[in-house]
């Protein structure tokens, strides 16, 4: 959906004109001319595109009116020469302009864009090129703002694209940013999922069930979390869990019976599977001196009802 200046609205930023107080126009975009190529002065590799915009008039639904650009003051030469285009677009860096004026519209692109599209002074958009490039400018958007996402903390891609969709990014612009993050191995969600199993068992002392639920709520995919889990190293569930045993022991209050179920639910809880529950609970239990012999039958019992 264009707005009335013919740009696309995304990200729920404000538009160019709403930015610059200029007028709007209702009528549709049939075209645009590039009045000014600049450098971005903030963001490396970015260019910003001054247009023209060239409206459909009543008497006119065809939009041959269009080419009355050609003829416009501010035309010139459409085609230059290869040998020419550095110079050119060093010159226009050099005397950059801002667009200011109602009919004028700013774009955003990389110089990847730049040089493939050839976006030099002069040029003319037909309305189908001018709406490709509007979607080339929200993908780079959107890749931008998923770059300053992944700065902050590692995402899983199903966590970009709810990122992205908030922020009212278009499904296309969402999968082409997603690709070329993942073409520059930027979203793996395998090695993603790998770091945050280790982190969690590690760290947090979680199991692997709970883990599991995560990841999924993570949007990793099921695969990918069995692989994950399946590479930890033998014995961290069971060091974690004891771990956690022994600290939480001597705070359960109850029978020995009482606290043993008590901290065997606690530790499933936490993701444990029964056997390492068990284990760690009965180790923890003895390295306490709170457990005696008479306990064993019961203890019998209370493995069976975790089984």
């Amino acid at each position: 959906m264009f707005n009335r200046s013919g740009r696309k609205k995304y990200g729920g930023q404000p538009s160019y004109e709403q930015r610059n107080g200029t007028e709007q126009d209702a009528r549709p975009v049939i075209g645009a001319k590039i009045i000014s190529v600049e450098a971005h002065l903030r963001r490396s590799s970015m260019y910003r595109i001054t247009l023209q915009l060239q409206y459909a008039a009543e008497d006119d639904p065809d939009g041959l009116g269009l080419y009355d650009l050609i003829d416009s003051p501010r035309a010139e030469t459409l085609e230059p020469s290869v040998g020419s285009w550095k110079d050119e677009v060093d010159a226009l860096i050099a005397h950059a302009q801002t667009a200011a004026e109602p009919g004028e519209a700013v774009l955003t692109v990389h110089e990847d864009t730049l040089v493939s599209w050839r976006l030099l002074k002069g040029k003319l958009l037909s309305a189908e090129e001018y709406a490709k490039l509007l979607q080339q400018e929200q993908k780079e958007e959107a890749y931008r703002s998923a770059l300053a996402m992944l700065e902050r903390k590692a995402r899983t891609t199903a966590e970009l694209e709810r990122a992205l969709k908030r922020k009212e990014f278009s499904q296309e612009a969402i999968a082409g940013c997603v690709e070329r993050l993942q073409a520059n191995r930027m979203v793996d969600d395998s090695a993603f999922a790998r770091r945050f199993t280790e982190q969690r068992a590690v760290n947090q002392r979680k199991g692997r069930m709970l883990i599991r639920q995560e990841l999924m709520q993570r949007g990793v995919s099921r695969p990918e979390i069995d692989q994950a889990i399946g590479e930890l190293e033998p014995g961290i569930e069971e060091q974690s869990a004891l771990a956690l045993a022994r600290k939480k022991w001597p705070t359960v209050k109850g029978n020995d019976r009482e606290r043993k179920q008590k901290l065997m639910a606690m530790l499933m809880r936490r993701g444990y599977t029964g056997s390492v529950v068990r284990t760690a609970v009965q180790q923890a239990a003895a390295e306490s001196n709170d457990s005696s012999n008479e306990d064993d039958a019961e203890w019998n019992d209370v493995d069976e009802s975790f089984d």
